[in-house]
């Protein structure tokens, strides 16, 4: 993946979301969408797995931020997440169960350093 000049955030996040597909690839989910949009908000991943769809929000940082990934997902971006999810449900009404996830990834340089999945957050 090139690296777009002067936008390492936004670099490092589709970094981050490109792993995370592969990881859940890896573990046997379906990825039906990425980016997925509605209204004012965009949900990361919506995968598949054992009958069950996931809302998935992946937070990535490099391993050098102080920070942890997953405490980036605050309690304004899980309204985005339900709100994402009723929108997909109103378009999508097949679903019987959803869950949703926090994919957190920490890069250290190119290499991944560390991959937390949080399944069923709320």
């Amino acid at each position: 993946m090139e690296k777009p000049a002067n936008h390492s955030n936004q670099y490092t996040g589709q970094r981050g979301e490109t792993y995370a597909c592969n990881y859940l690839t890896e573990k046997g989910y379906t990825v039906l969408h990425r980016n997925w949009r509605y209204k004012k908000t965009e949900t990361d991943i919506i995968a598949s797995y054992d009958n069950v769809l996931h809302f998935i929000e992946v937070k990535t940082l490099n391993a050098a931020a102080a920070a942890l990934p997953e405490l980036k997902v605050n309690k304004a971006k899980l309204q985005q997440m339900k709100l994402g999810a009723a929108g997909f449900l109103a378009e999508n009404p097949e679903w019987n169960f959803i869950q949703f996830d926090i994919l957190a990834i920490r890069f250290n340089g190119e290499k991944m350093a560390d991959l937390l999945f949080i399944e069923d957050v709320f």
